[in-house]
């Protein structure tokens, strides 16, 4: 299949590929040469993933008719001339995405075999409303979803720094690589032809991926590194774009690329998203807790003169990067839907491996803490208390010296769309302190 004429209807054409590349939902036209009344004689059959099938929705055979369907694959006649005819095929708006082969078959001819057309890659679709990852805003789906380059923000409370990154979602082979990524993950190796059917949910999808940035499971893409030596690596400060390493994990045959830490995963996570059609930005968390135990505090231990305790796994970093990404959540209700974080940072097991997310940003403001995905542990990265113990060794009695119940989760930083300038959401992470929450005092 050629690349159509009007693929930039399809907000695709900044991709370098030959390959057709299309967003599910929307037509694109496939005209044939040598074709005789095409509206009946012809069967088109698509299908994607190793095992296609219909009850998967992974396969799709269709006619020629006169509308399109919404529900659906269809074709639908263009135009004719004496020796040629333009079909419109349409997709789904929750089509699986991935790559697609397409066949037709002509029942006039009497041949039982299809002729395979060609492939072609269908990605989400934020510029239709029928699509769970639908975005109104046109300049926000400009910047999450086809922006190349973004600015980062790092630091601490007290100086805030930013730098440039090449995300880089169109470059050479970027795209292959992004569908290579869901080839090699957990899920699909333990079964190919469910995790392929899954493929219709940016849920699904953005978990899996959180998994498959880091390397710490799946052999994936990043090997994180917080010791300060980089041997037999990068520092993770010197890496500009994830161009570099994702190229390199395929070169190496898919072994993680040594190092990265929070913004490498971020980054490479944004390009991944981005590529595939999710409207995807990273955050920046300053004074960020990572609340190893679940009791949503974070708690230090000091000895009775004074001196700090190396006790308990939690901590409080001077910054922390994550991912917000734009979807619906029809498992939780309308409420829950727009931005959704994902963190591909190896800090907590979930569900046996590191991945983390989709929590709803909405339900982390309003403290719905017991719902999926992680909203427990990235609650407390914004909200932890911070708790200081005297910690007697010989009895184990620990003593409450003081708390702090404002100092986590401040200056929550974003690129502003369409300009270098920061953007603080931390109202959209959690209430005004002291500000009234459902009736509820926000102390």
């Amino acid at each position: 299949l050629e690349r159509i004429s009007r693929v930039q209807d399809h907000h695709t054409s900044k991709f370098s590929s030959k390959e057709l590349i299309v967003r599910r939902g929307q037509a694109f036209v496939v005209t044939f040469s040598g074709i005789e009344q095409p509206e009946q004689n012809l069967t088109f059959i698509a299908e994607t993933g190793p095992k296609p099938s219909k009850q998967a929705k992974t396969q799709a055979t269709f006619g020629i008719s006169s509308t399109v369907s919404k529900e659906n694959w269809s074709a639908v006649l263009q135009s004719t001339s004496s020796n040629s005819a333009s079909i419109a095929i349409s997709s789904p708006a929750n089509a699986v995405i991935g790559r697609y082969k397409l066949s037709v078959q002509s029942t006039s001819s009497g041949s039982s075999s299809p002729a395979t057309l060609g492939t072609f890659v269908l990605l989400f679709n934020p510029w239709s409303s029928g699509d769970d990852v639908f975005m109104s805003n046109k300049a926000e789906c400009e910047e999450y979803v086809l922006e190349e380059f973004g600015i980062i923000f790092s630091g601490n409370t007290h100086h805030i720094n930013s730098f440039g990154w090449n995300f880089g979602q169109f470059q050479g082979d970027i795209l292959n690589i992004c569908l290579s990524m869901l080839d090699r993950s957990l899920n699909y190796r333990q079964d190919p032809a469910t995790d392929v059917s899954h493929r219709n949910d940016p849920k699904y999808l953005g978990r899996v991926l959180s998994a498959m940035v880091n390397g710490n499971d799946d052999q994936g893409v990043v090997l994180g590194n917080w010791s300060g030596n980089y041997e037999g690596g990068k520092s993770p400060s010197s890496w500009t774009g994830s161009g570099e390493i994702l190229q390199n994990w395929k070169k190496s045959g898919f072994k993680p690329v040594r190092y990265g830490q929070c913004w490498v995963f971020a980054a490479v996570l944004t390009t991944v998203l981005r590529c595939l059609g999710i409207p995807t930005r990273t955050i920046t968390n300053f004074s960020s807790a990572h609340d190893a135990d679940g009791n949503l505090r974070v708690d230090e231990f000091y000895d009775a003169s004074g001196n700090h305790l190396e006790r308990g796994a939690d901590s409080v970093w001077n910054f922390h990067v994550w991912n917000e990404s734009w979807f619906s959540r029809s498992d939780l209700g309308p409420s829950y839907s727009g931005w959704q974080i994902l963190d591909a940072t190896p800090q907590e097991e979930s569900g046996g491996i590191y991945q983390c997310g989709p929590a709803s940003r909405n339900a982390i403001k309003e403290g719905d803490v017991e719902l999926d995905y992680d909203c427990p542990f990235v609650f407390a990265e914004v909200n932890a208390d911070r708790m200081y113990w005297n910690y007697d060794p010989a009895t184990g009695k620990k003593t409450l010296i003081f708390s702090k119940t404002t100092t986590i989760g401040q200056f929550i930083s974003t690129k502003a769309v369409g300009r270098d300038d920061r953007v603080d959401v931390t109202s959209d992470y959690k209430y005004e302190e002291g500000k009234y929450n459902n009736n509820t005092l926000v102390l």
